[in-house]
C-alpha cells in the first residue's frame, strides 16, 4: 500500500467517514491540522466539531456547565481523525484530553489500542440512564448523541412510499434515481455493512454486500449528507440513505420530502464520549461527561440538532422538539451495533474494491 500502514489507511478513510457523515461542515472548515492542545495540569479541554457543533458548545453548553460546576474548560475544534491523531501523537503518557467526542467507527480503533478507561459509574451517576445498547462493553465509551439514518425521499417524485431497505432493489421506479455515499463517508459503511447483513446474513460478507451494491447503478455518489440533500432538492434524485436531520432541514425550507425507518433494519451515526488513560482533569471530566449525559443537556442537544435522538431514556422531550425527531426513546434499541473492530480492519480492501467496481 505505497508504505501506508493498514492502521493509518484504515485511520485516514475513517477520517473522511466522520467529515461525510454526521458532521459534514467540519472537514471543509479544517484546511490543516490545528496544533496539538497543550497539556497543562488541571486544564480540562473539551472537543467538537465545527459549524453549529461549535456554536453550541461556546455559547451554551459550556458557559452553563462552568456556571453550575465552576469549571472553565477549553473547547478543541476538530474532526475525528484530528483528535485521534493528538492521542496518538502526544502519546498515551501525555495526553491532552481527558474525556474526548468522536464518532464510535473511529473511537474501536483506539480502543483496541487500549487508549481508553472504563468510565465509573459512581463518578459519572447519568450513565446509569443511558440506554444499555448505547454503551459500550465494560462501558469504555458511551454513545451520548444519535443521528439516524432513514430513507429520504421525494414525496412527490415517488409513487410508492418506500418501506423497507430492499425497496431500492425492488422497486424499479428507484432505478438510477438513487443517490449513495461514496466509501469514504461513514454512511457508505454503514449502507454496505447493511447490505451483508440482509444479503449475506452477517457484516462481514462484504462482496456479496458490493454486488449487490453494484446493482444500484447508475448512481451519483457524494462525500456528505449536505450533497445528498442538494441532488434531493433539486431533483437529481428522488431517494436515498440520509441522516434524518438533512431531512428536517429541507422539510424546514418547503421541500416535499420525508424519510422512513425502515424495519429491517435501523441505521446510524453515533456520536461518542470516551474516557482516556493517563488523562489530566479527570475528576472533572468526569462531571463534563456526566453534564454531558444529563437529561436537560440531552434535551437542549435535541433542540439544538435536529433530528438527533438523546441518549438519556430520562430525557423529556417537548412536542415541537419531538416533531422532527425520526426516533426517539426506546426506537434507539433498535440501532443495529455493529462490530467496528472487525468492520475495520477489512475497510481498505472494502474501499480498494469499491473504487475498482463502483464508478
Amino acid at each position: 500500500m505505497n508504505g501506508i500502514t493498514r492502521r493509518n489507511f484504515t485511520l485516514s478513510s475513517l477520517a473522511a467517514a466522520t467529515a461525510a457523515g454526521f458532521v459534514p461542515t467540519a472537514l471543509a472548515q479544517t484546511q490543516s491540522p490545528p496544533p496539538l492542545p497543550r497539556r497543562q495540569t488541571g486544564e480540562l479541554i473539551v472537543n467538537t466539531y465545527g459549524g453549529a457543533w461549535e456554536r453550541h458548545w461556546r455559547n451554551d453548553l459550556v458557559p452553563a456547565f462552568t456556571r453550575q460546576t465552576g469549571i472553565k474548560p477549553v473547547i478543541d475544534i476538530g474532526v475525528g481523525k484530528i483528535f485521534a491523531a493528538n492521542l496518538r501523537a502526544a502519546g498515551i503518557d501525555n495526553t491532552p484530553y481527558s474525556c474526548t467526542l468522536m464518532n464510535e467507527n473511529i473511537a474501536a480503533l483506539l480502543r483496541d489500542e487500549g487508549m481508553f478507561d472504563a468510565i465509573p459509574v459512581d463518578k459519572v451517576p447519568n450513565l446509569a440512564d443511558v440506554y444499555p445498547n448505547l454503551r459500550a462493553p465494560n462501558d469504555l465509551g458511551v454513545i451520548g448523541l444519535v443521528s439516524p439514518i432513514g430513507i429520504g425521499y421525494r414525496t412527490d417524485l415517488v409513487k410508492t412510499k418506500p418501506r423497507s431497505w430492499r425497496d431500492l432493489w425492488d422497486n424499479p421506479e428507484f432505478k438510477g434515481k438513487i443517490g449513495l455515499y461514496q466509501i469514504g463517508a461513514a454512511g457508505a459503511h454503514l449502507f454496505l455493512l447493511l447490505a451483508a447483513k440482509l444479503y449475506g446474513g452477517s457484516q462481514d460478507n462484504w462482496e456479496v454486500a458490493l454486488r449487490e451494491i453494484q446493482k444500484l447503478q447508475p448512481f451519483p455518489q457524494v462525500d456528505f449528507s449536505g450533497a445528498l440533500s442538494q441532488l434531493l432538492l433539486r431533483g437529481d434524485i428522488v431517494i436515498a440513505p440520509i441522516d434524518a436531520s438533512e431531512i428536517v432541514g429541507l422539510k424546514k425550507r418547503g421541500v416535499p420530502v420525508d424519510i422512513v425507518m425502515p424495519p429491517d433494519g435501523l441505521l446510524a451515526f453515533e456520536v461518542g464520549w470516551y474516557m482516556i488513560k493517563n488523562a489530566p482533569a479527570r475528576e472533572e471530566a468526569y462531571k463534563f461527561l456526566n453534564y454531558i449525559l444529563d437529561p436537560g443537556t440531552q434535551q437542549n442537544f435535541a433542540r439544538a440538532f435536529s433530528g438527533v435522538s438523546p441518549a438519556n431514556s430520562k430525557a423529556v422531550i417537548p412536542s415541537d422538539v419531538r416533531a422532527d425527531m425520526a426516533i426517539a426513546g426506546d426506537d434507539t434499541t433498535r440501532i443495529i451495533k455493529w462490530d467496528w473492530s472487525r468492520a475495520n480492519k477489512q475497510l481498505p480492501e472494502i474501499t480498494e474494491a469499491w473504487n475498482r467496481t463502483i464508478k
